[in-house]
């Protein structure tokens, strides 16, 4: 065996050893609600467009999750809760749209008039039924405005 590969055996060992240290230190520290819930459900807001006023939610875990009695909100407390009934499966995602619409299993409608999300910047928040707090998306707003 010549050096390089010697140098290069002993930097993959290293880094295998380091990498496992970081692990076992990772599971360690303290994991707040925002990443348990979504440790759990695996269901995370994972796009918004606040132009087009809709809000992509999607199932990232390995089991299919119900929403029945989940909600959906903005800073102002304009609030969707998902129908009764309502499973997203693993790996899919659905839009929740402001305006009116019938409601497939990837697409849902608040059915409200006017639009709700503010184009600037906004807080969309997903509850559970128990009022958790499952993820949230912000979005600064644009610099200049007020």
């Amino acid at each position: 065996m010549n050096s390089v590969s010697m140098v290069l055996r002993l930097i993959l060992t290293s880094a295998l050893a380091i990498s496992a240290v970081g692990i076992s230190w990772a599971e360690d520290e303290e994991v707040g609600i925002d990443a348990e819930m979504e440790g759990v459900y695996g269901v995370v807001i994972e796009n918004v467009s606040w132009v087009d006023e809709w809000v992509e939610i999607s199932n990232l875990g390995e089991a299919a999750q119900d929403l029945t009695g989940w909600t959906l909100r903005d800073e102002q407390n304009h609030t969707y809760t998902f129908p009764e009934g309502f499973v997203l499966m693993e790996g899919v995602s659905v839009l929740v749209h402001t305006g009116v619409g019938d409601d497939t299993a990837t697409d849902l409608y608040m059915d409200l008039a006017s639009p709700i999300w503010n184009n600037g910047g906004d807080v969309a928040t997903l509850l559970d039924p128990d009022g958790n707090v499952i993820s949230t998306f912000i979005s600064p707003e644009e610099e200049g405005e007020e």
